[in-house]
Order: structure tokens, then sequence, then C-alpha cells
């Protein structure tokens, strides 16, 4: 009997490691209707995306993951249903040193996503709220102008006009990155932004932004490819 019992009790000390999590990020959530699969945890290094971790989801039980950064940054999420079907199966989140929870489904997978824990994660989704709908308005007007430049009967006054609503309207585009990072200079978020949705900006702009944040910003891993990037756009000038 106390054979059986210090067996039992080790069993369950190797489960428990064997379970164990490290890491200064968690990654934990649902994705409803997944019966099985796995969710690989990602990490972009110099070009390459690489595997930090990973789980088998079996089931529609919780998941989760980790892994240690040194800073703030955008992360992937990727699914691996080994279904034979093609799903957009890859989600992007701002990770830093926090708990990170990310809900989604399996047939939307990127589009239902609901991520939260991190103020980096906050601000992210606010931009990406209002973007998306300035991207959609953008995308709209540029396949207006197309159709009127493919016409059998050329209105060049149309094209002319929808052309320079197309320019007002990324103006526009541009200027929300910027005011946003402008306002959030304090977070990492902010080069991210600068450098993803704002880099048709005049470099002016872009350095006048740059300068407006701390040092911890600007010697961040955005930071400093926002740094590179406004002094490759002046020496082009």
């Amino acid at each position: 009997m106390k054979n059986t019992f210090i067996a039992i009790i080790t069993l369950l000390i190797l489960t428990s490691c064997g379970n164990d999590k490290s890491g200064n990020l968690i990654v934990n959530g649902t994705v409803d209707g997944l019966k099985i699969g796995k969710l690989y945890l990602q990490q972009l290094q110099d070009t390459t995306l690489v595997n930090v971790d990973s789980v088998i989801v079996d089931g529609e039980a919780p998941f989760q993951m980790s892994a240690t950064i040194d800073e703030p940054q955008l992360m992937y999420l990727y699914l691996d249903k080994k279904d034979g079907t093609i799903y957009d199966d890859r989600l992007t989140f701002f990770a830093e040193d926090t708990i990170i929870t990310i809900n989604t489904t399996l047939d939307k997978f990127e589009t239902n996503a609901v991520v939260s824990g991190s103020k980096n994660q906050k601000l992210y989704n606010e931009f990406n709220e209002v973007n998306k709908q300035l991207s959609e308005r953008y995308t709209d007007l540029f396949k207006r102008s197309m159709n009127l430049s493919q016409a059998e009967v050329r209105d060049q006054d149309s094209i002319n006009a929808l052309s320079s609503d197309i320019n007002k309207h990324l103006k526009r585009k541009v200027g929300y990155a910027l005011n946003f990072a402008m306002l959030n200079k304090d977070y990492e978020i902010a080069p991210f932004i600068l450098l993803k949705e704002g880099y048709e900006a005049n470099p002016v702009y872009l350095d006048s932004a740059y300068n407006m944040m701390p040092k911890k910003i600007q010697s961040s891993r955005y930071g400093k490819q926002l740094s590179e990037f406004i002094k490759e756009r002046k020496e082009e000038l």
C-alpha cells in the first residue's frame, strides 16, 4: 500500500511538471468549434516565423501556452487543423509580459478573435477598429477608380475626381496613424503603427513623431526599425 501511494504521488508530480508552463508571457483561451488540432505560438525572428510553443487541442477545452520575450512585440497564433481545408488560420496579437487571453472560433479563426490582456493590445484593438473602416473605404474608392479606367467609354472627369478622393483619403488614413502614434507615444505600439500604417507619411512628420517618444520606446525593437526607416526615407529625398 505504501509503495502504491508513493508511486501515485510521484506520477502526479511528474504530470504536474510536464504540464507546467514557464515564461513571462502566458497565452490562453478557447477555439469554439475546434474538436482536434494543434495550436502554435509563433514569433518573428529576423525574417522567419518560428514556433516558440505548441499545444494539442482535443475537444473544446481551453488552451495555454507560454514564451519568454524581452519586450512587447507582435506575435502569432497559428492553428493547424489537419482537416484538409483552408481557413484564415493565423492571427496576430501584441504580446507583452503578462497573461493574454484569445477567444475565437474555428470557422473564422482570425476575424472572430477577441484578444485581451495587455495595454498595447488594447490600443492595437482601438486602432484596428477605426483603421479597418478607413481601409475599406480606401479599397472601395480604388476599385471604383479601376472600373472607370477600364470602361469602354472613359469619363476622365470622374476618374480625376475619384483620384483626388483617393489621395485625400490616403492622407486621412496616414494622418490617423500619425495622430494615434503621437497620442500613445509611451507604448511600443506607437512605432509599430507608424511602420505598418504610417510609412507613406512625409519623413519630417515621422521624425517629429519619433522624437516625441521616450528613450525606452525609441530603443525598442520597433523604435529602432522606425529610426532606420526614417533615415532611409530622408536619404531618398
